[in-house]
């Protein structure tokens, strides 16, 4: 035999890899499975047992259909009028189609879906312009309050509070005659008094005005309101209060970190705590108010997330200083049935309720590790951040509203759960912008009734069911509102330092 050439001996080792891949990847045993699946017959291979040839097994053979249906069990007339010209084949074809058509249309459409994909004729972006104008978001639920009041059966009870609280614009003057600060109005204020009224407001550039209200028509000719206004900050004013044992003091906080008091008998201003933080810059106060347990005791929050108490008997050299969020609180507010809780509002979009009986070291919830923090009872979580909460006096609600152009009603008369889920959601255009200070919904002092600015420049009161009580038509936005404690009246401060006054008609 011929020696082998290199190029045959190549060959047979190529042949030889190939082989033993072949192997490896068990083609063979495939091959076998593939024909014994479709049926097929291996015509080379005889299977045996013990020396003997196996026989298969028959299988029963698959009942054929006919080919051919008649015309009346498919439903069809006799004389073939309505498919002419169809072959059987194309006809069984048909009813197939059909009858998957009929069961299509009477399936319901599951999951998230595009309109334009079932509407086959429609062009996505002709479809979109039709209907976008729709979608625009700045509007709120009471703006319709007049329309929907006509139609709309409610109690006796809240039938009565909508005659109480249909009220009046004040007359003497008229807005634009009343600008009370020079900038944008940022708080307000009504003091309890009975037997008069006095109106107080704030601005962003750290203004106080007070307007001493005329209750009747002057008799003498004067030049126009009665207003006395001074600059007493250096930035935005938080908040306006009175003390609660002494009605002749208010109290005043701002950006700047500075809590002032007010002495109306005197005119004297008193510098009662300046917040500052380890480097001695100003921690600047968003809110305040004081303990429904100990009328000294003031909280404070701030606008970097920090949250303490002080007694205004004594000046602390130093304060403890909480951390509730990471970022600004722009409302709290305590709750009347339980004075150790508190609910927060918050730039980083969530509501939530403290204890602040109990303290925690390190907090797993907060980002900064600088200040413990309160035990937290319960929370929410918003879409955007939260502008304000309030609760209500008597019937255990809070409610909040923020950017995510929302009113939401929480029930609270008991303990809530961590995570707390609204009663009620109400629509509500929250869109202030740079222009308008920020809406926050506030409950009356005396009355489970709380009022909300509209941005279709109005004042909208609602009832803590969610029932809208009054809307009352303003010539701008009164985006700051504040009520009489005791009194069915209301007031509301815009972007130019003006304020709209509603009372109880004249008799």
């Amino acid at each position: 035999m011929a020696e082998l050439s290199e190029f045959q001996k190549r060959r047979l080792e190529n042949i030889k890899r190939n082989n033993d891949l072949l192997k490896k990847l068990n083609l063979n045993g495939v091959s076998n499975k593939l024909k014994s699946e479709v049926g097929v017959k291996d015509q080379h291979k005889k299977k045996t047992t013990n020396g003997k040839k196996k026989v298969a097994k028959k299988e029963p053979k698959p009942s054929r259909e006919p080919t051919r249906r008649s015309r009346r069990l498919l439903g069809e007339s006799s004389d073939g009028k309505e498919v002419p010209h169809v072959s059987d084949y194309e006809l069984l074809k048909k009813s197939d189609t059909e009858a998957n058509l009929e069961e299509l249309k009477n399936t319901a459409v599951i999951g998230d879906v595009k309109l334009s994909d079932l509407l086959k004729s429609e062009d996505e972006s002709e479809l979109l312009s039709r209907f976008q104008s729709y979608s625009n978001k700045n509007f709120s639920s009471g703006d319709f309050f007049k329309e929907i009041q006509k139609h709309q059966k409610v109690s006796d009870d809240i039938a009565t509070l909508q005659r109480e609280l249909e009220l009046q614009p004040y007359e003497i003057f008229e807005p634009n005659e009343i600008k009370i600060v020079q900038d944008r109005i940022s708080a307000m204020f009504c003091h309890p008094a009975l037997d008069r009224k006095l109106v107080v407001g704030g601005d962003t550039t750290g203004n106080v005005g007070l307007w001493n209200v005329h209750l009747e028509n002057p008799t003498d000719e004067v030049e126009g309101p009665d207003i006395t206004t001074v600059k007493l900050f250096s930035k935005n004013v938080a908040k306006i209060d009175v003390f609660p044992q002494d009605s002749s003091k208010l109290i005043a906080a701002s950006y700047d970190g500075i809590l002032r008091s007010i002495h109306l008998g005197n005119m004297q201003s008193e510098e009662l705590v300046t917040l500052k933080d380890e480097y001695d810059d100003p921690m600047g106060l968003s809110e305040f108010q004081f303990s429904y347990e100990d009328p000294n005791l003031v909280y404070m929050s701030t606008l970097g997330g920090e949250f303490t108490a002080v007694d205004l008997r004594a000046k602390p050299a130093s304060m403890n200083i909480r951390r509730l969020a990471d970022k600004k609180i722009g409302s709290f507010s305590i709750n009347p049935r339980r004075p150790y809780e508190i609910a927060t509002g918050s730039l980083d979009r969530t509501l939530k309720i403290w204890d602040v009986r109990k303290i925690v070291k390190n907090p797993d919830w907060l980002q900064m590790e600088d200040h413990p923090s309160h035990e937290m009872v319960a929370t929410y979580d918003s879409r955007l951040s939260v502008s304000a909460v309030s609760y209500s006096p008597l019937d255990g609600s809070l409610v909040c509203n923020g950017y995510d152009d929302t009113i939401r009603i929480f029930d609270v008369k008991d303990v809530p759960p961590l995570e707390m889920q609204p009663r009620l959601t109400l629509k509500h255009n929250c869109q202030s912008g740079r222009w308008t200070s920020i809406l926050k919904a506030r409950f009356k002092a005396n009355m489970d009734v709380f009022a909300i600015a509209n941005m279709s420049r109005a004042i909208d009161i609602y009832h803590s069911s969610g029932h809208q009580l009054a809307h009352l038509k303003t010539a701008t936005v009164p985006a700051v509102l504040s009520w009489h404690p005791m009194q069915n009246w209301i007031v509301g401060g815009n972007s130019s330092g003006k304020v709209f006054l509603f009372e109880e008609g004249r008799t």
